[in-house]
């Protein structure tokens, strides 16, 4: 019996393998330029990326807007722009990468003119 107890306070466990890897995690860090600290989460690996996109979101208190411009706001990995939110972390990060680092990047689309383009 006291053998069970110490299975459930050993920190240094090999990772899960089998039916149990899907309860594996990946350590998630998430950079934005006028933020001063980054937003770090533990996410299940099936988490999908735009779970991530909104709780960083909701971190720095930024959110998607239409005003005169339109403000969108998109996660960068590895130097490119993520356009499948749908996909999870571990399909994007393959099955040995345990953290990502990621960019939350504002993209701002100027509003049309409501008058006539003076140019062509």
């Amino acid at each position: 019996m006291d053998s069970q107890m110490n299975t459930q306070s050993t920190a240094s466990a090999p990772e899960p393998t089998g039916p149990a890897a899907s309860l594996a995690h990946v350590e998630v860090t998430v950079s934005y330029l006028p933020a001063t600290q980054p937003f770090h989460q533990r996410y299940p690996e099936q988490a999908i990326l735009e779970t991530v996109r909104a709780d960083a979101m909701q971190f720095f208190g930024v959110r998607d807007r239409q005003e005169r411009d339109t403000f969108r706001y998109f996660l960068e990995f590895d130097g490119a722009r993520i356009s499948n939110l749908s996909q999870t972390l571990r399909q994007l990060l393959g099955e040995h990468r345990q953290g990502a680092h990621f960019n939350l990047i504002e993209e701002i689309t100027p509003g049309s003119s409501e008058q006539s383009p003076l140019h062509v």
